[in-house]
């Protein structure tokens, strides 16, 4: 579903319009702005749900803001529901219609400070140091590396454009294109078998608000590129994945934080909905940067707008900062 991360448009439409509610005292326009707000209510609900970020658990802005939506969300189609049986306007109607406008305003108000980056900064150790890995994974979950304790995968969240992606490993291959000596073309068994595999917890936050930590085991994106020979003007790299999502980073963030292609977490082998064969690890970057079903990689000489970065997500995508 497209507007999964990006429920929050119907959702603010769905809260400005309950908190109108207040003011038109008209009958035949109360009635029609109530099933418009039912309806956007509706739209953000789902792509709040089917975005991966329906997790109601903890104490964080993001959780509260979303108690707030729900709470305002039922007062409101509770409302709406007594309309359909009541003859006319109650004042108990009215009094439930005051409650869902105030919710909505508090929804409203921590949402905008979500999305302006004020309250959605992820926590302030945000990664380890790398060490050498094996390219032979446990396949037992770990709970805590390098001190940390890491979050389950039943407990991470996760989002996608259309849906989790199922790669045959049997036929798939990493193409490296663009600004190269030599394009690559490489199956999943040569990409352990050359690169040499790391370890680190990094923590992966969402541009919603919610992240989580994790143990990410990988190969370099550098070293990668190394194997490509890269050209004198090489500035940018774009991560192309098999949903049709992309992503850019600048090759100079890339070889500075030492950017891993994962394809373990915790100590497994990247589950399907988790991004196998590969997921980037984009240490202090929102999560729209770490793309998952990588099968395509583009060196070029210029910034590139990615998926959402095209609809408005900041392309720098600092955490922390400003997501549009």
């Amino acid at each position: 579903m497209i507007f999964s991360e990006l429920h929050w448009i119907p959702s603010v439409i769905a809260a400005v319009l309950t908190v109108l509610l207040v003011f038109v005292t008209d009958r035949n326009k109360h009635k029609v702005l109530s099933y418009a707000m039912a309806f956007s209510a509706l739209a953000g609900l789902i792509g709040f749900a089917y975005g991966g970020s329906s997790s109601l658990i903890g104490v964080n802005a993001h959780t509260l803001h979303a108690w707030i939506g729900v709470a305002a969300l039922l007062v409101s189609f509770y409302n709406l529901a007594r309309s359909f049986f009541a003859k006319k306007q109650s004042h108990h109607h009215c009094q439930m219609g005051y409650v869902a406008a105030v919710l909505s305003f508090m929804a409203l108000l921590i949402g905008s400070l979500l999305l302006t980056g004020l309250v959605n900064a992820p926590p302030a150790f945000q990664n380890t140091v790398q060490i050498p890995a094996s390219t032979t994974l446990p396949e037992v979950e770990a709970e805590r590396f390098q001190n940390m304790t890491l979050t389950r995968l039943r407990d991470q969240g996760n989002n996608a454009i259309v849906g989790t992606q199922h790669i045959d490993v049997r036929t798939y291959g990493l193409t490296v294109t663009g600004l190269v000596e030599d394009q690559l073309n490489l199956t999943y068994e040569e990409l352990l078998a050359q690169l040499p595999a790391y370890s680190q917890v990094a923590y992966m936050p969402c541009v919603e608000g919610w992240g989580f930590y994790a143990k990410w085991t990988g190969f370099r994106v550098i070293d990668l590129l190394d194997l490509a020979k890269l050209k004198t003007n090489a500035t940018y790299v774009v991560f192309h994945s098999s949903d049709g999502y992309s992503t850019g980073l600048p090759l100079e963030y890339l070889v500075d934080r030492k950017v891993l292609m994962a394809f373990g977490i915790n100590d497994l082998t990247l589950p399907p909905e988790r991004g196998f064969p590969f997921q980037l690890v984009a240490v202090d970057k929102y999560g729209y940067k770490w793309a998952k079903w990588i099968t395509r990689i583009e060196v070029g000489d210029k910034e590139v707008e990615g998926y959402w970065e095209s609809r408005g997500y900041n392309n720098n995508a600092d955490a922390g900062g400003p997501p549009f």
